[in-house]
């Protein structure tokens, strides 16, 4: 039983997709992400989407993740920078293609 008025639970974290495009075509991948899936987040809606999860005010920490989120770097560096200052912590996902050894 919850008390009035109180939630069960609260959303603690956000993940997007930043984009769906990746370098690769990992049969693992549970978003099939591949060369050809384009579908990229533009600022607008990132920042629209930060909005809501800043009034939602239970939201500590915002993921962007892919496909490969390196591959928008300048976005994905507008985006963490937006995020950071409305003070959520931040997380990135990438399977590290830019990485040498």
């Amino acid at each position: 039983m919850t008390t009035p008025g109180k939630r069960p639970w609260s959303l603690s974290q956000l993940h997007l997709l930043l984009t769906g495009e990746c370098k690769y075509e990992c049969d693992h991948c549970f978003v099939w992400s591949g060369p050809e899936q384009g579908n990229t987040m533009d600022r607008e809606i990132i920042g629209h989407i930060l909005g809501q999860a800043e009034d939602l005010g239970t939201i500590e920490w915002i993921y962007f993740e892919g496909g490969e989120p390196f591959l928008y770097y300048e976005l994905l560096l507008w985006a963490v920078r937006q995020a950071q200052q409305r003070g959520f912590r931040i997380g990135i996902v990438s399977n590290a293609y830019w990485a040498e050894d």
